[in-house]
């Protein structure tokens, strides 16, 4: 049985020791919202409550837009086919990939990439420029006489790189 969202989601989070990068979840979550037409959220504007979101059906709709147009058909029976459709572990590391390449190119546009404003956050990113660097990190010379370890501050230099910035002010429809 396919795992509904919020059943996934949930199993994560009982499951966590710590906040680490998990490729398998990020399949499992992409695959489970691709396939899990009665997951939707909350959509909200700045007047509150806007509508809701199923990416599941709006993805297997423009699937069936792209069959309808590639195979000559009609949309109906692209859409017929697409119903029945489950979203594989490839497709959903596909999607997984395909995400992540979008975010990282519309960094590099200079604008805020808005996420939604969902029940209690209005998310945006940015990304940044971050300029070369010297900073202190400690390093370990010695043992003091209590036997712990004995640090001094030590330059080391950070090259320039390219960063995110989240920006994510309380909502107007929460306050």
């Amino acid at each position: 049985m396919e795992s509904t969202v919020n059943t996934l989601l949930k199993e994560i989070k009982k499951s966590q020791t710590q906040v680490a990068r998990s490729a398998k979840d990020e399949v499992r979550v992409m695959r489970a919202m691709l396939n899990d037409t009665s997951y939707e959220v909350s959509t909200y504007d700045n007047n509150g409550p806007a509508g809701s979101y199923c990416p599941a059906k709006d993805f297997k709709a423009m699937c069936a837009s792209v069959i309808a147009g590639a195979a000559h058909i009609s949309n109906a029976e692209a859409t017929a086919m697409m119903e029945n459709y489950n979203v594989s572990n490839k497709d959903a590391s596909t999607m997984v990939n395909v995400s992540k390449e979008y975010i990282n190119t519309y960094m590099q546009t200079g604008r805020k990439l808005f996420l939604g404003g969902r029940e209690t956050s209005a998310i945006s990113l940015s990304g940044k420029h971050v300029p070369e660097s010297t900073r202190l990190y400690p390093e370990k010379v010695g043992v003091n006489n209590d036997g712990t370890p004995r640090y001094k501050k030590t330059p080391s230099s950070v090259p320039a790189h390219e960063s995110i910035r989240v920006h994510a002010p309380c909502p107007p429809w929460v306050k």
